[in-house]
């Protein structure tokens, strides 16, 4: 629960920030990550789907169209305040334990639950999965984007899942108040989707310029 409270206060303090870079346009990789998590939901052609973790909304916006319906979740007041102000879509204010003590997301069902880069937990993670696959219709599916294992490598730390203890490292801006994530392998990842239910339908790793992988998307269906 504390590292929970951590995650909550790092982004509460550094809202505005965060606000600042996205609307800069100030992460590179965003180039790349930005357009894969965008294409993989929009080639599960989905009526009604749920951003998890929306943030400012950005996500939000560019998945909606006259044709289908996107509501934007988020735990932080000041980065829906936002996305309200940029956008028609519906949002509103939830944090996972919320979810996961049982607490019903508005819309719901949806044809698609996206998650992305907002999964920092070790154990919270295969709670929110379980909890979450419930607002699922039935041939529905979640759809993860996240750092990929190779950070790991990347960086000099051993091949096992693990926190990393500033979440903002390695970002442009004037960030304060570090919260710690959990890093996984494949292998723990797999463990976790098996242990909340779920499966692994698709996978796809976007890759940047340097011929690395940017990210890892993972798309689950219900077991």
């Amino acid at each position: 629960m504390k590292k929970q409270n951590d995650i909550i206060k790092s982004w509460e303090a550094n809202a505005s920030e965060w606000i600042r870079i996205i609307e800069e346009k100030g992460i590179a990789s965003r180039k790349i990550t930005n357009q894969a998590i965008v294409d993989e939901v929009n080639s599960c052609d989905s009526a009604n789907i749920l951003d998890l973790g929306c943030g400012e909304g950005w996500l939000t916006r560019a998945l909606s169209t006259d044709e289908n319906s996107v509501t934007g979740v988020d735990a932080i007041e000041n980065l829906l305040k936002k996305a309200r102000t940029k956008g028609e879509q519906s949002f509103y204010q939830l944090t996972y334990e919320n979810i996961i003590e049982g607490k019903k997301i508005p819309n719901a069902p949806f044809d698609s639950i996206v998650l992305n880069f907002c999964l920092y937990q070790d154990k919270q993670v295969e709670k929110l999965l379980k909890s979450v696959s419930m607002f699922l219709n039935e041939n529905g599916q979640i759809l993860i984007q996240s750092i990929h294992p190779y950070f790991l490598i990347q960086n000099d730390f051993k091949y096992k899942s693990s926190w990393i203890e500033n979440s903002w490292k390695g970002l442009p801006g004037n960030f304060v108040h570090p919260h710690a994530w959990f890093a996984r392998t494949y292998e723990d990842w797999i463990k976790t989707f098996s242990s909340s239910g779920l499966y692994l339908f698709k996978m796809k790793e976007p890759i940047n310029e340097e011929g690395l992988p940017a990210s890892v998307i993972f798309t689950l269906k219900r077991l």
